[in-house]
């Protein structure tokens, strides 16, 4: 290779390196922009550690439609419902998720209230929750249940009052007190079988008629 061919291959180097250095120059302006501008629409802060501290973040889609929202206890939206909210009985901090029309599809709830710690992961029917995993542990702690619940699914048509009022628990699966049970109910929540495993570590099965009357028991009385 001759000195001027070695000098244009030099040239060509800088040249794109010269071209890399205005593309990054580039980007970075544009990521400081974007910064900047959202700095200035919401109070963003780092702590010390780098870490991103918010009170809500809301998840939408292209078309502005809300689809996750993650916030503390104060900021914590209520459900919504076919365009219309509805009070909750409790103010918690966690996610709610929402469909395509912005209803609520369920969501992550943590409170601690003077009753005392309540967590749930539920997701719902439109118009009712369908499926929850919950725990409760008393504000003395002198009291602890964790469980599933499965609820029947309400007529299209209701709205959410309506359907709490017709709507039965079908299937529980609990741990009361270290007292283990699974619990099968009809269609108008009356408990039909009964699984049990005590604290003491004794086992029953239960099935009952729609009074409420044991018809089977195992092991048997005696």
């Amino acid at each position: 290779m001759t000195e001027h061919d070695s000098r244009d291959a030099r040239l060509t180097r800088l040249d794109r390196d010269v071209r890399g250095l205005k593309v990054y120059a580039a980007l970075v302006t544009v990521a400081l922009a974007v910064i900047v501008t959202t700095g200035a629409r919401s109070p963003l802060s780092l702590d010390e550690d780098g870490e991103l501290n918010v009170e809500r973040i809301n998840i939408v889609d292209p078309s502005g439609v809300t689809r996750l929202v993650i916030s503390n206890a104060e900021r914590f939206p209520l459900p919504r419902l076919g365009g219309k909210e509805y009070p909750r009985a409790v103010q918690p901090a966690g996610m709610a998720f929402y469909d395509a029309k912005g209803s609520e599809l369920g969501g992550l709830a943590i409170t601690d209230a003077s009753m005392g710690k309540i967590s749930a992961l539920a997701f719902d029917y439109p118009n009712y929750d369908a499926v929850g995993l919950v725990t409760r542990v008393a504000a003395d702690g002198s009291s602890a249940t964790a469980g599933l619940q499965i609820n029947s699914r309400p007529p299209a048509d209701l709205d959410v009052i309506e359907a709490s009022k017709v709507v039965q628990r079908r299937i529980a699966i609990l741990n009361q007190d270290e007292d283990a049970e699974i619990l099968l109910a009809d269609p108008e929540g009356r408990e039909r079988i009964r699984l049990r495993v005590d604290r003491e570590g004794d086992a029953r099965i239960e099935v009952l008629d729609a009074e409420g009357n044991v018809t089977f028991r195992a092991p048997g009385a005696g």
